[in-house]
């Protein structure tokens, strides 16, 4: 893994080198992350779905956000 960032659906996703450990932040927010054996990634807050890829797991996790509050707010997004 590697220091990089992106954006995503209007969100900056950083993976950021703090003391010799790594730390995923959304919108320069911490949000915890856990590796298995196998080396797949993890968030603990989206467990639902792992990924080789924690830059692509966070994407996948800001779109699902986006998803819950599109359907908690009571506008379901087309093909939902």
């Amino acid at each position: 893994m590697k220091p990089s960032y992106q954006e995503h659906e209007g969100h900056r996703i950083e993976i950021r080198e703090r003391r010799g450990t790594f730390e995923l932040l959304i919108d320069n927010a911490p949000v915890p992350y856990g590796r298995f054996p196998t080396g797949e990634f993890f968030l603990d807050d989206y467990a639902y779905d792992w990924q080789d890829d924690l830059l692509e797991l966070a994407r996948r996790y800001v779109s699902y956000r986006r998803r819950v509050a599109a359907i908690q707010a009571g506008k379901p997004e087309k093909g939902q």
